[in-house]
């Protein structure tokens, strides 16, 4: 019976969210190190090969089927340090929806000074939406909108990005998918608005203040907006401590607030954690909060004379 109650509760949920809004894109707490999955002009501007780990989960102690988020991204400069390759995977599901995407990245950087680089980036790939409609338990068996599942219906998209970065400061603008597509077939659903998955405008910003020899701060925001929605932005200041350590907090505007904490394992390996928790949702049995882990690996192979240490971003 609880699992019928929640396969039930999902799809209301879902379907009304169909109805209601166009679908968002994840925001993320650990923007900074996973850039790549917004912004392709920022693959290979680490000057190692970077693989990078996220799973983000929502209200995990509330639902069985309770929304996550995984990605795998994998980039790195090529021989000719102006250019930067990636790939990048990602599994979403929410209740009884599922979406699994693969997208392909390069960039090309300009050096302006020779402590300042202009990127440019182009993103490509597909995602494959899918919904056991007939699986759920619903009271009109005879509904033609769950009459047949969704399976696999392919998602093309493409997008670019631009990032400017300085060795304590970075400013980025994108927009990873372009084209406006739709997860439902309009006929499917006889003639009810369709989902469509909006272009989504990402603005990003850091920089890192050096305070002493053993602590740095590094403030830093995120911004995402669309067409006749409102402005949803991160706002976030994490302290560095003895280049090892990182703890701070986060604000997304109107959303919610949260911790960051991170650590370097050693040159090649970190790992983070964050927790964010609504302030916007009232109720405490539904608001449990959402974690984020993130690990990187960097092979550095490049001869590119930078200081040892961390990078921030």
């Amino acid at each position: 019976m609880k699992k019928t109650a929640i396969i039930i509760f999902t799809g209301l949920l879902l379907f009304l969210h169909c109805q209601l809004q166009a679908r968002r894109e994840v925001m993320y707490a650990h923007y900074m190190i996973n850039t790549q999955e917004f912004n392709p002009a920022y693959v290979g501007s680490r000057q190692s090969m970077s693989v990078i780990s996220l799973n983000r989960s929502h209200w995990a102690l509330v639902f069985d089927k309770a929304p996550i988020s995984q990605s795998l991204n994998i980039h790195t400069p090529l021989l000719n340090e102006n250019m930067g390759l990636g790939v990048s995977f990602r599994n979403e599901s929410f209740g009884p929806e599922r979406t699994t995407s693969f997208f392909s990245d390069f960039s090309y950087r300009i050096r302006l000074t020779p402590e300042s680089t202009l990127s440019f980036g182009l993103k490509a790939g597909v995602g494959f939406y899918n919904v056991p409609l007939t699986q759920l338990v619903i009271d009109d068996t005879r509904d033609p909108a769950f009459a047949s599942d969704i399976d696999n219906h392919w998602l093309p998209n493409f997008g670019f990005g631009l990032y400017y970065r300085k060795e304590n400061m970075y400013i980025g603008a994108s927009i990873p998918k372009f084209l406006e597509v739709n997860y439902f077939d309009r006929s499917f659903i006889g003639g009810a608005r369709t989902v469509i998955q909006e272009r989504n405008y990402f603005l990003i910003a850091g920089a890192v203040f050096h305070i002493n020899n053993y602590i740095d701060l590094v403030p830093s925001t995120y911004v995402r907006f669309q067409r006749e929605s409102l402005v949803e932005a991160d706002v976030s200041a994490t302290f560095i401590l003895f280049d090892r350590f990182s703890a701070g907090a986060m604000l997304r505007l109107q959303d919610a607030m949260g911790i960051l904490l991170g650590i370097w394992i050693n040159e090649s390996w970190s790992v983070g954690y964050s927790f964010d928790w609504s302030i916007l949702n009232r109720t405490p049995s539904f608001n449990f909060g959402s974690h984020e882990l993130v690990l990187r690996y960097d092979l550095e192979f490049l001869d590119t004379h930078r200081s040892r240490g961390p990078r921030y971003f």
